[in-house]
C-alpha cells in the first residue's frame, strides 16, 4: 500500500472492556447509549445466537436474549425501536455451510424477539443498509457456495430491498461485480458499496472498487474518482460528518490494522492511527462521536477476537 498522508487532526485508540465470548461477522448497533451485538462466528466457524448489549459509561456487558437462531455473517439496521437481524448463515456439523432467508426482530425497550419477512434469496456476509423507506440487502456469498468455501465462491450479484411500509422484498438491479464481505453506506444521500471479495478467472480477488446504485433509475456505476486506499474485505467502512472512514480488512497478503478517511476538503485519503490489533469482520459503530470495533477476526484469519477498540478524537 502506498504510504498515505498523516491527519492533520489527532486521534487514539484505547481498550474497553471485552466481551465475554469471542466472536466475528456479527453487527453491532447504538441504541440509547448502548451497543448492542448479535451472534457471530466463534471458534472453528461456529456460528452463535447470543446477544449482548455494551454500556459505555460503566464499561461493562450484559447479556441480553439470544437470536432465535443461531447465524453470522448477518446484517444488522435499526429502524425506530427495532433492530433487523437479517440473512447470514451457520456450519452445520457436516461442515457444509447453511445460508439463510432468514429475519428477525430485535425489541430493546421489552428484550424480545419476533419473526420478519423472509428475504427472496438467501444472503450470508452482504453488504447491507437502513435508507429512507427501505433496508437494502447486496450480495453476499454465492447460495451454491457451500461446501468449498470462500476459496472458489464467486460471489453473489442478487441485490433485493424491504419497503419498511409494506414489509415486502423486492428485486432490484444486481451488483456489477458479485462478491462477499463487502460494506455499504450512505454517503451524502448516496448508497455505496465497496470493497470485498471474489473467485474470479483471474483467482481470488480482492477489490477496492465503490459501486454506487441509483433508486431512480434502477442502475449501478462504478466511481471513477473514488476507490479504496487499499484491498479490502471484511473491512470496516462508517459515515460520520458526510466523511468516509475504513479500518482493517483481508488484502490477500493478511489481514491488516491499516485505518483511514477519506479527506472531502482536500479529496484524499488520509491515515489514521493503526487499530491496536489487526481485525477484519470486526463489528463497527458510531455513538457519541466516537467509533467503537469490536471482535472480529485477528491476523490469523482463523481466530475470533473479544475485543472492544475505541478511537477518539483528541
Amino acid at each position: 500500500m502506498n504510504t498515505l498522508p498523516a491527519s492533520k487532526h489527532t486521534f487514539a485508540w484505547s481498550y474497553l472492556q471485552s466481551m465475554n465470548q469471542i466472536r466475528s461477522h456479527a453487527p453491532i448497533i447504538p441504541y440509547k447509549g448502548k451497543l448492542y451485538i448479535f451472534g457471530g462466528g466463534g471458534l472453528d466457524f461456529k456460528s452463535i445466537n447470543s446477544t449482548a448489549a455494551y454500556d459505555p459509561q460503566t464499561n461493562t456487558w450484559e447479556q441480553r436474549s439470544p437470536m432465535p437462531t443461531k447465524r453470522s455473517g448477518t446484517i444488522g439496521c435499526l429502524v425506530n425501536d427495532r433492530i433487523y437481524i437479517i440473512g447470514g448463515g451457520f456450519k452445520k456439523p457436516d461442515g457444509m455451510f447453511q445460508f439463510l432467508h432468514t429475519v428477525e426482530i430485535y425489541n430493546p425497550n421489552t428484550d424480545k424477539w419476533e419473526s420478519g419477512p423472509d428475504m427472496l434469496a438467501p444472503h450470508d456476509y452482504p453488504g447491507g443498509l437502513h435508507m429512507g423507506n427501505h433496508i437494502y440487502i447486496l450480495g453476499g456469498h454465492h447460495p451454491d457456495a457451500t461446501t468449498s468455501g470462500p476459496k472458489t465462491d464467486p460471489g453473489f450479484e442478487f441485490c433485493e430491498r424491504l419497503d419498511l411500509t409494506t414489509q415486502q422484498w423486492e428485486q432490484i438491479a444486481p451488483l456489477p461485480t458479485p462478491r462477499f464481505a463487502l460494506s455499504a453506506v450512505n454517503l451524502n444521500g448516496k448508497l455505496l458499496t465497496m470493497g470485498g471479495v471474489a473467485f474470479t478467472p483471474e483467482g481470488f480477488n480482492n477489490f477496492t472498487l465503490i459501486e454506487t446504485y441509483d433508486d431512480k433509475t434502477n442502475t449501478w456505476e462504478t466511481l471513477s474518482d473514488l476507490a479504496l486506499p487499499w484491498t479490502a474485505a471484511g473491512q470496516g467502512n462508517i459515515v460520520i460528518d458526510d466523511q468516509l472512514y475504513i479500518f482493517g480488512g483481508y488484502s490477500g497478503d493478511g489481514i491488516h490494522p491499516r485505518a483511514a478517511y477519506f479527506d472531502k476538503t482536500a479529496k484524499q485519503w488520509t491515515q489514521l492511527p493503526d487499530i491496536p490489533a489487526a481485525r477484519a469482520a470486526m463489528g463497527i459503530a458510531e455513538m457519541d462521536s466516537k467509533i467503537y470495533l469490536l471482535g472480529g477476526w485477528s491476523d490469523d484469519g482463523r481466530t475470533p477476537a473479544d475485543t472492544l477498540f475505541v478511537l477518539s478524537p483528541k
